[in-house]
C-alpha cells in the first residue's frame, strides 16, 4: 500500500476554484432570501404601529400672522418741526428685537389668556384621545369662590340625558345650576342650551383652571415671534394648537393687546404732564395777577408813565441784555419747578414731564429712562405684589435715577446761576450809565421786566398744554396688523410621511441588523459558501438530514432522496481514486459527532450496491459506533489481530441484508491506541484487507483530536473529511487547510454533512436538487416525485423541515 500521491486532477473542474470570498447577486439572493418572511413580517408590523401613531396622536396645527412695526424716524407723517414730534414721545428707530421680547413677555400673555378666558380650559375624552374644546363648550364651570388662587385644580364632568351630570367618580347625579365643591373651591355648572350634546364623540369632559402665570406659560410655550429678515420691521407671529380656533384667536388677541399697550403707555405720559402742566399754571395765574397790580399801582402812585424818550439812548443797549437775561430766567423758574416735583416724595411714583423746554444733554437720557422705570413698575404691579423682589428692585433704580436727575438738575442750575451772574453783572454796567434817570423810572422797568418773564412763562405753558392735549387725542400705536390669523392654519403633527418612513426603516433595519448580529455571531458551518471561504479543498458532495432511526440508510430498493446522495458521492469518489482496482477511503472528521461513522457506513453501503466487495473498518478504536450502529454483534476485532491473539477470518462481520458488506469491528479499546496503530501486523492486516475486498472504508478517529488518521493515512487513496453544517466550528476550516495543503492526510475531500436549506445558496437539504455531481443546482429535488421521501412525507418531517428552514 503507497501513502499519499500526487493524484488526478479530475477534481479541479468539478468544483469552483474561483476566489471564494466573493458573491454574486444571485448566490446572495439564495443565501437571505429564507429571511425575506420575517424582514416583510416586521415592515408589516412597523407600518402598523405607524397607522396608529398617526390615526390616534392629537393633530397640531400652526396659526400665523404678521404685523408692521412702524419707524418713528422714517414715518411719512413726521412733522419738520422737532419740538412738535416730541408730542407723540417719539422714540427713535424702532428696535425690533425689543418689541419681540414685549410681544412674548408674561404680562401680555397674562392680558391675553385673562381676555379669553383661557385659565378655564375644557376636554372631551374619547376612548384613545382627548380633544381640546374651544370656543364652543357644553357647559361652563363658574368659581364663586377661589380658595387659594395660586394652585390648579380639575375635575371630570360626564353629561346624563336628563339635563344633569356626573361629577368625577360620584354615581350620584347633579342638576345644574346648584353650587358644589371641587376640593376647597365653591364652583356651579351652567348647561349651553345652544349646543346640543351630540355634537361631541363623547359625554365625558374634562376641566382645568390654572392661574394666569400658567396660563401665560403655555401660550408662551407654543408661541413663536420672528422677523423675517433683518432690514425689514415685519414680525410673524405663530402659534401651535390642536384647536385652530384658539390659535387664530390667541394671535388676533395678542396683536389687539399689544397694540392696546403701547397706546395706554403713551397715553399715561401724555395725562400726567398735562396735570404737571395745569398745576403750574394756577400758581403761575396768582403770582402775574399780583405783580400785574402791584406795578399799576406804582406807576399811578408815582405818576409815571413814560420813560421811553428819556431813557432811548440807555436801553437800547440794555435791552439786549434784558432779554437774555429774562430767557435765563425762564429756564432757572422751569429748572426751580422741577427740582420740587424731582424733591417730593408724593411724586416718587410719578412719571416725570419731558417736553418743557430742557434741552440738557445729560438730563434728558437720565428723565427718559426714569419714566422708562415707572411704566415698567407699573405694568409689574399688575400681576406681582409690591413685596416682590423684583418691585422692589425696579424701585431701588427708580431712586437711584431720581437722585441722579436731582443732582443733574442742581448742576444745571448751578450753570445758569453763574450764567445769570455774568448778565447781571453786564446790566449793572449799563444801569451805571443811566442813574442820572428817576428811581422812578428804574423800578418800573424792573416791574415790567418781571411781569414778562412771568407772561412769557405763562404763554409757553398755555402752548405745551394744548400740544399736549392734541397728541392726547391723536395718540396711534406703532403697530400695525398686515394679516390676521384665520383659517385652520397648516398641519405640523403627526407628520404622516416622516413617521410612515421612520417606521419603515425601523420596520427593515430592525429584523435586518438581528440578521447581521446572528451572521456576525455564528461560529459554525452554515454551508457550503462557509467551507469555500476557508479552505481550498475540494468538496465531494452533501448529504442532507436523515430522519431515520437507523444508522444504515442506503439499501437495495431504497429511492429515498439521501440514497440517491451517496450514490451522486459513489459516483464523484470515481474521479478522486481513479482507475485503482482497490481503493482505501479513509472518513475522519475535526471532532466527534460529525456524523463521520454514518458517513463511513452508508459509503460502504453504497459501495456494496456497485457489486463490490466492500469492508468498514472500524478504526476508531477509541469511540467505534459502526457496530453499534448497524446493530451487529460484537466479535474478535482490529486490536485482536493486532497482539496476535485473533486471525484475518475471525475478524470479518456480514451486515445482514447487504450483499458484498462486511464490517471488521475494532475490538476491545486498548490502553494505548496510539501506539497499537504503529504494530506491524497492521500492515499485514491492510495487506490482507486489499487482497480480500474490492472498496476498503476506513472509519478512523478525529484528526482534530488525536492523531489516529495522519498515522493511517499511509493506508489510503484518498481522504473523506466530513465537515457537519450548523456543528463543526468555522475556525476548523483552518485545520483542513493547512492538512490540505501540507499533503499530511491524502488527498482530501470535504463531505459536507447533514446539508438543510439554511446551509446556504449551495446547500440541497430536501428542496435543493443536486446536479450530476452535487455541486451547483440540478434538476428537481426532493419535491421532483423522483424519490421516496415526496411521496411518504408526514406532518413530523414537515415541522422538522420548518425548523431546519429557520435554523
Amino acid at each position: 500500500m503507497t501513502g499519499q500521491s500526487d493524484g488526478t486532477n479530475l477534481s479541479e473542474p468539478l468544483y469552483n476554484q474561483e476566489n471564494p470570498w466573493k458573491v454574486g447577486p444571485k448566490e446572495f439572493i439564495y443565501k437571505y432570501i429564507r429571511y425575506l418572511p420575517l424582514v416583510l413580517v416586521s415592515v408589516g408590523l412597523f407600518l402598523t404601529l405607524a397607522y396608529i401613531k398617526i390615526r390616534y396622536s392629537v393633530y397640531i396645527y400652526r396659526m400665523q400672522s404678521s404685523m408692521l412695526m412702524k419707524d418713528d424716524q422714517t414715518s411719512g407723517n413726521r412733522s419738520p418741526d422737532a419740538r412738535f414730534d416730541e408730542l407723540f414721545m417719539s422714540g427713535g428707530v424702532t428696535n425690533v428685537s425689543n418689541e419681540i421680547e414685549i410681544i412674548k413677555s408674561r404680562p401680555v400673555l397674562e392680558r391675553v389668556a385673562k381676555d379669553l378666558n383661557l385659565q378655564m380650559t375644557y376636554h372631551n375624552e374619547g376612548k384613545v384621545k382627548t380633544s381640546l374644546v374651544y370656543p364652543n363648550y357644553p357647559f361652563f364651570l363658574e368659581i364663586l369662590t377661589l380658595s387659594d388662587s395660586s394652585h390648579e385644580f380639575g375635575c371630570t364632568v360626564t353629561l346624563l340625558g336628563n339635563q344633569k351630570f356626573l361629577l368625577d367618580e360620584d354615581k350620584r347625579p347633579m342638576e345644574f345650576n346648584k353650587p358644589f365643591r371641587i376640593g376647597d373651591n365653591l364652583c356651579r355648572i351652567t348647561a349651553n342650551r345652544s349646543l346640543s350634546e351630540n355634537a361631541f364623540v363623547n359625554t365625558k369632559f374634562g376641566v382645568d383652571w390654572q392661574p394666569l402665570r400658567l396660563a401665560a406659560e403655555n401660550l408662551a410655550g407654543s408661541l413663536s415671534v420672528n422677523q423675517i429678515n433683518q432690514q425689514a420691521t415685519i414680525l410673524t407671529l405663530d402659534f401651535e394648537s390642536e384647536n385652530a380656533d384658539l390659535g387664530n384667536d390667541v394671535l388676533n388677541k395678542l396683536m389687539s393687546v399689544y397694540d392696546s399697550l403701547i397706546i395706554e403707555d403713551k397715553s399715561r405720559i401724555n395725562a400726567n404732564t398735562l396735570t404737571f402742566i395745569n398745576a403750574q399754571l394756577y400758581l403761575l395765574n396768582d403770582t402775574l395777577r399780583g405783580v400785574q397790580g402791584g406795578l399799576k399801582d406804582y406807576m399811578i402812585e408815582n405818576q409815571v408813565f413814560d420813560i421811553e424818550g428819556q431813557s432811548k439812548a440807555f436801553l437800547d443797549n440794555l435791552k439786549e441784555n434784558v432779554k437774555d437775561r429774562d430767557e435765563q430766567e425762564v429756564r432757572l423758574s422751569i429748572l426751580n419747578w422741577l427740582l420740587d416735583y424731582i424733591g417730593d416724595k408724593k411724586n416718587a411714583f410719578e412719571l416725570v414731564p419731558t417736553n418743557l423746554g430742557i434741552q440738557e444733554p445729560a438730563l434728558l437720557p437720565l428723565m427718559a429712562e426714569y419714566n422708562r422705570l415707572q411704566l415698567e413698575r407699573e405694568a409689574n404691579l399688575r400681576t406681582t405684589p409690591a413685596s416682590n423682589p423684583l418691585i422692589t428692585g425696579i424701585e431701588a433704580a427708580l431712586e437711584k435715577v431720581r437722585s441722579n436727575i436731582y443732582q443733574a438738575l442742581l448742576n444745571v442750575r448751578q450753570s445758569y446761576n453763574i450764567a445769570g451772574n455774568n448778565l447781571a453783572n453786564e446790566q449793572g454796567q449799563l444801569e451805571g450809565s443811566i442813574r442820572a434817570l428817576p428811581g422812578k423810572s428804574i423800578q418800573i422797568v424792573n416791574r415790567q421786566r418781571k411781569q414778562r418773564i412771568l407772561e412769557e412763562l405763562y404763554t409757553l405753558l398755555l402752548q405745551k398744554k394744548l400740544e399736549t392735549q392734541i397728541a392726547s387725542a391723536s395718540t396711534i400705536s406703532n403697530s400695525k396688523v398686515v394679516e390676521p390669523a384665520m383659517g385652520s392654519g397648516s398641519l405640523i403633527r403627526p407628520d404622516s410621511s416622516r413617521i410612515f418612513t421612520l417606521y419603515f426603516l425601523f420596520g427593515l433595519l430592525i429584523p435586518v441588523g438581528i440578521i447581521v448580529i446572528i451572521e456576525v455571531l455564528r461560529d459554525k458551518v452554515n454551508g457550503r459558501a462557509d467551507v469555500e471561504k476557508h479552505t481550498n479543498a475540494p468538496i465531494l458532495g452533501e448529504v442532507g438530514h436523515s430522519e431515520a432511526k437507523n444508522t444504515l440508510v442506503v439499501t437495495k430498493n431504497s429511492r429515498r432522496f439521501i440514497s440517491e446522495q451517496f450514490r451522486i458521492i459513489r459516483t464523484n469518489l470515481q474521479y478522486i481514486i481513479g482507475k485503482k482496482d482497490n481503493p482505501v477511503i479513509m472518513v475522519t472528521s475535526s471532532f466527534s459527532g460529525e456524523g463521520k461513522s454514518f458517513v463511513s457506513t452508508n459509503i460502504g453501503a453504497v459501495m456494496a450496491l456497485a457489486d463490490r466487495q466492500t469492508v468498514i473498518m472500524e478504526f476508531d478504536i477509541r469511540k467505534p459506533k459502526i457496530v453499534s450502529g448497524l446493530e451487529l454483534k460484537r466479535k474478535m476485532g482490529i486490536t485482536n489481530y493486532l497482539i496476535g491473539s485473533a486471525k484475518f477470518e475471525d475478524l470479518l462481520v456480514k451486515v445482514e441484508g447487504q450483499d458484498n458488506l462486511y464490517v471488521i469491528p475494532c475490538g476491545p479499546i486498548p490502553p494505548n491506541p496510539a501506539e497499537l496503530l504503529l504494530d506491524p501486523r497492521l500492515d499485514e492486516l491492510m495487506k490482507e484487507v486489499t487482497n480480500r475486498f474490492d472498496v476498503v472504508i476506513m472509519d478512523t478517529a478525529p484528526v482534530g483530536l488525536v492523531s489516529d488518521a495522519v498515522t493511517l493515512g499511509r493506508f489510503a487513496d484518498c481522504t473523506l473529511y466530513i465537515v457537519r453544517q450548523g456543528f463543526t466550528f468555522r475556525k476548523q476550516m483552518l485545520m483542513i487547510e493547512e492538512l490540505y495543503i501540507q499533503k499530511k492526510i491524502p488527498k482530501i475531500s470535504i463531505l459536507l454533512n447533514d446539508v438543510s436549506m439554511a446551509g446556504g445558496y449551495y446547500s440541497g437539504g430536501y428542496n435543493g436538487g443536486y446536479g450530476y455531481y452535487g455541486g451547483g443546482y440540478g434538476y428537481g429535488g426532493g419535491d421532483s416525485g423522483y424519490f421516496e421521501d415526496s411521496r411518504n412525507s408526514n406532518m413530523k418531517s414537515i415541522v422538522k423541515r420548518i425548523m431546519n428552514w429557520w435554523k
